[in-house]
């Protein structure tokens, strides 16, 4: 039987990861799975999300890079609310459809604001 390398608790990290990365997207993206340079701009968005997702962190006096403190530095942000500002634009921008991405409805809006 075929079995998976990673866990799921890694898989679980992985995805919340993207779901984080999602927020310092400014201005909203499209992803077009039938376009011939999909991959080439799925990557293109990756990467100008990790530079947004670093330069926001080194704000903030963090200079982890690696996936694993990073995402426990953005975790540790959302519970404190500073995330508030950026969940809520994205959750607009998702209405307005300005943020196009193939993935299933219920994985677009896995992080919700923090009341203080």
């Amino acid at each position: 039987m075929w079995q998976s390398t990673i866990s799921k608790q890694q898989k679980s990290d992985a995805k919340l990861l993207v779901a984080f990365m999602k927020l310092f997207l400014d201005g909203g993206f499209e992803l077009d799975t039938t376009a011939p340079d999909y991959r080439d701009r799925d990557l293109g968005l990756g990467k100008r999300a990790e530079e947004a997702v670093l330069s926001f962190l080194s704000e903030c006096k963090t200079t982890s890079r690696g996936a694993g403190n990073v995402l426990k530095h953005l975790r540790s942000l959302h519970r404190s609310g500073i995330l508030n500002a950026k969940i809520e634009r994205y959750q607009r921008l998702i209405q307005t459809a300005a943020i196009k991405d193939p993935a299933p409805g219920y994985t677009q809006d896995v992080l919700e604001g923090i009341s203080e």
